[in-house]
């Protein structure tokens, strides 16, 4: 490599074992890699760090001014789930961001080091309260598109829910609850519970949560989640009833109109029939071959 980096086999180790433990925390972070060194600059081509939401640095970047450079664009990576491509330029009297990925580092070295900014989650995480044809079938179609399931009720046992984590209340502990989770209440009828359980998670930092009920069902929940003194912004939190219109009409079907639901929020999208979202080539086409049929004399 260039930059004079020589390839340090045991600080890779180090740098893979500390990547490998925050994911087994189940944190999120943005790997940073310096690709590009020209003129004066402390960091070389090579060079590896992590950066972590609360602003630690991990690893080795070229020291304080090039880390703490990199800090606002490393959290705005994390934010918006994409990679960026970073130039630290080694000019200016104070930090200073030219533009979105052109940074001012204000040190006289003259340099400019190019950084590439990746951020990574931990496995998106479907709490399963319910135990129940639909709730079997929504863990094994889970764990097919890459969540991790965990099912929490008292009567559920690791036999049915196989590669799931099984808990008989979140009592139990255990149960991440953060902006990569998407909480499924799926009780059936349990209304009680599902009070109880959306009382101790709407407050918590979850994207969505899904609640599987009738319209009727879904306002008495509601309507007792507000008399007990939860606001309209965690109310808005809740989706009900789950899942996306399919004409679902078994446990399997359900459970694929909520695990749909939860990846349309996911991944931003609008639910809507593709033909609808992209546009739909085949009334296109036919369109046109109607048009030059009727052009056509007989």
């Amino acid at each position: 490599m260039g930059g004079g980096f020589r390839f340090d086999e045991e600080s890779l180790r180090e740098f893979v074992d500390m990547v490998r433990g925050l994911m087994e925390e189940e944190r999120e972070f943005v790997i940073a890699t310096v690709v590009s060194v020209k003129g004066s600059a402390a960091a070389r081509v090579g060079s590896k760090g992590v950066i972590l939401p609360d602003g630690t640095v991990r690893g080795w970047l070229g020291g304080w001014c090039s880390e703490n450079a990199l800090l606002t664009v490393a959290l705005s990576a994390l934010k918006e789930g994409r990679p960026k491509l970073v130039k630290l330029v080694m000019s200016g009297e104070t930090l200073k961001q030219v533009s979105e990925d052109v940074i001012e580092v204000g040190t006289p070295c003259g340099g400019e080091v190019l950084v590439y900014l990746e951020p990574a989650y931990p496995k998106p995480h479907i709490p399963i309260f319910g135990n129940n044809e639909v709730t079997k079938a929504l863990s094994r179609l889970a764990q097919l598109l890459g969540f991790k399931v965990t099912v929490i009720d008292p009567s559920a046992g690791p036999e049915d829910y196989p590669g799931a984590k099984v808990l008989a209340s979140l009592e139990d502990g255990g149960v991440r609850l953060d902006r990569h989770t998407y909480p499924v209440l799926a009780t059936m009828g349990r209304t009680d519970v599902d009070v109880e359980v959306l009382l101790r998670i709407l407050d918590k930092p979850v994207a969505r949560v899904f609640l599987v009920a009738s319209v009727n069902r879904a306002e008495e929940v509601l309507r007792r989640l507000a008399r007990k003194g939860v606001p309209p912004d965690l109310l808005e939190k809740i989706e009900s009833p789950a899942g996306i219109d399919l004409g679902a009409a078994t446990p399997e079907e359900l459970a694929l109109s909520v695990l749909a639901g939860i990846v349309a929020a996911r991944r931003g999208g609008s639910g809507r029939p593709m033909r609808e979202a992209r546009g739909d080539p085949v009334a296109k086409v036919v369109k046109e071959l109607r048009r030059r049929a009727e052009a056509t004399p007989s």
